[in-house]
């Protein structure tokens, strides 16, 4: 009797060391804002049942595509992959998606966000939970960029006791920016400093945060040039007349 009391309770943390957890996000960004982005994850089924109705999400996302301008979805699925087993297998969601600005393609995720819970019935902390917070600071010519992530809530409690029975599970987050990064916590740097990629293995942040932070370096504009250009020869004439007149 105690020996099927303890392949009960080690059950759930069984269900998801059978069915590996992936996630894989990819942006390009060009110097103009515009771009696109792929994002895939794959999930346990009996995870996702928590999370609303497959096809809710694909009818959802295409009604977006076409009611929205400004990014087209070039890809979409969410399909069932590997064999079906006692464990319930799992599936595999894709998305790819190009913008013309990054900075309207977030306010039209923001702005399509409740519509998108109540079509799909999923829960909203789910998809906060996912996203994570993105925090930005300008310092002059210098953003800073810090995106946190914490799975906390998104995972069952057993997995909380048992963390190894995630596996191998991880998920990458990979950037293509325009410009070269000056400092990031980063794992990969390219040699010209403009792609950065973060991976994390899931059995390491069950209960603590991803952390990805970049800063980069932004090129002046032609008008701040001229006007640092204009103000440094008004200096150097006013020490000229200064000067001339002691």
């Amino acid at each position: 009797m105690h020996r099927w009391f303890r392949i009960l309770f080690f059950l759930p943390a069984l269900l998801l060391q059978s069915c590996l957890i992936e996630g894989e996000e990819e942006i390009w960004l060009e110097a103009d804002g515009g771009g696109k982005i792929r994002i895939q994850y794959t999930l346990p089924n009996q995870m996702i049942k928590t999370m609303g109705n497959p096809d809710d999400y694909i009818r959802a996302i295409r009604e977006i595509d076409e009611r929205e301008d400004g990014a087209r979805v070039t890809a979409l699925s969410f399909d069932k992959v590997g064999e079906q087993s006692l464990f319930g297998g799992s599936s595999r969601f894709i998305l790819e998606a190009e913008f013309d600005d990054i900075r309207k393609f977030f306010e039209l995720a923001e702005r399509n966000e409740d519509g998108f819970v109540s079509e799909t019935g999923t829960d909203a902390d789910t998809l906060e939970t996912i996203v994570g917070d993105i925090d930005m600071e300008m310092d002059f010519l210098s953003p800073r960029v810090e995106r946190t992530i914490s799975f906390e809530k998104l995972l069952p409690k057993t997995v909380h006791k048992f963390p190894n029975a995630l596996g191998q599970s991880s998920f990458s987050y990979t950037y293509h920016l325009p410009l070269a990064i000056k400092e990031t916590n980063a794992q990969y740097v390219s040699e010209d400093r403009k792609t950065v990629k973060w991976k994390f293995l899931l059995k390491d942040h069950v209960t603590k945060p991803l952390v990805m932070k970049l800063e980069t370096t932004i090129p002046p504009p032609w008008w701040l040039i001229a006007i640092i250009t204009i103000l440094a020869l008004i200096v150097i004439w006013i020490l000229y007349r200064v000067i001339r007149g002691k």
